[in-house]
């Protein structure tokens, strides 16, 4: 396998389940692929050693490179098959909805083509669990993306998730890496396609059912991850700073905030090619101490069409 970047993960069933995007084959597959848009891959190791998270398995083609965890319809296929742009599913975030027994995966609906990336939208997938498939709804039967919840022009809610007592709260900060506001929506999970059910933030306490209102709780980067941590009796949100290589983190009391202003935590490893890191994230189930420590992901290019996943302690003091 060449790469694949994101690596957004939770504790599920009594795994520690990581969802990437675009990831790149050591060879064409069994359908001449050496891209797809989507994979994954899971560990029932719950700590981390000095080899770092070890005991990783991963669903795997009838080539045996990695299959893609949220499946394209075979029109998708189809037209990928047949023209150079293609339909491309990013997994964005996870959360467990334990009063279901099933975990809502948020994704970005993509068309990419030789003039770059275009964003159409996000919506919710459901899964039961290690050996079933992830199912993507259908919202709107008419439509010309049936799934979509989110449309372009809207937030791209689901950068990162949390369950909270039960309530699913999703953020969005954008879908650039100029850095964005971030907005923060919420719903009960029972109705999570449902678009009445969800408010919206709107500042100084307000919730709403408009999404014109929401307020932006705080400037981040659209791959995040927020998280409760105990040793810090606060939430905690953890990106990279737009266009470097510094990774930083914000916390509040509340999942709307107020936040605090963003601290750098350290300094990713530079790619080969000088650019930057865009998609720290910190992996929660592996907490140390209740959150004194924290484990943190990036993905760092080693060549062309290559990468690594890192991951980097973090020791954080009580303020």
């Amino acid at each position: 396998m060449g790469g694949r970047d994101g690596g957004a993960s939770t504790l599920f069933q009594g795994h520690s389940v990581w969802l990437y995007s675009d990831t790149f084959l050591g060879h064409p597959n069994y359908q001449g692929y050496t891209l797809i848009s989507d994979s994954w891959a899971w560990t029932s190791a719950l700590s981390v050693g000095n080899g770092g998270i070890t005991g990783f398995a991963q669903q795997v083609d009838a080539t045996g490179d990695p299959a893609m965890f949220l499946p394209l319809t075979p029109a998708e296929v189809q037209y990928n098959a047949e023209h150079t742009a293609r339909w491309a599913l990013w997994l964005a975030s996870i959360a467990v909805d334990s009063a279901r027994n099933r975990a809502l995966v948020f994704y970005n609906y993509i068309y990419d083509d030789p003039n770059g990336f275009n964003h159409l939208g996000t919506s919710v997938a459901t899964w039961a669990g290690i050996g079933q498939t992830p199912v993507r709804p259908t919202i709107n039967a008419s439509a010309e993306h049936p799934d979509l919840l989110f449309g372009q022009n809207e937030p791209d809610f689901g950068g990162a998730t949390l369950m909270v007592n039960g309530t699913l709260y999703a953020y969005s900060c954008g879908s650039s890496r100029n850095g964005k506001p971030c907005l923060l929506g919420r719903v009960d999970p029972a109705n999570v396609w449902d678009r009445s059910a969800w408010t919206y933030y709107a500042g100084n306490g307000a919730w709403s059912t408009n999404l014109s209102s929401a307020a932006v709780v705080f400037e981040g980067l659209d791959i995040l991850s927020v998280s409760w941590n105990a040793y810090l009796q606060r939430y905690i949100a953890i990106y990279a700073y737009p266009l470097t290589n510094k990774v930083m983190a914000r916390t509040a009391t509340k999942p709307e905030g107020p936040w605090s202003g963003e601290r750098q935590i350290f300094t990713a490893r530079v790619p080969n090619d000088g650019s930057d890191t865009y998609d720290a994230q910190a992996h929660p189930e592996y907490d140390v101490g209740g959150g004194q420590t924290m484990y943190v992901s990036y993905s760092r290019g080693t060549g062309d069409f290559t990468s690594e996943v890192r991951l980097e302690a973090v020791t954080f003091a009580r303020p």
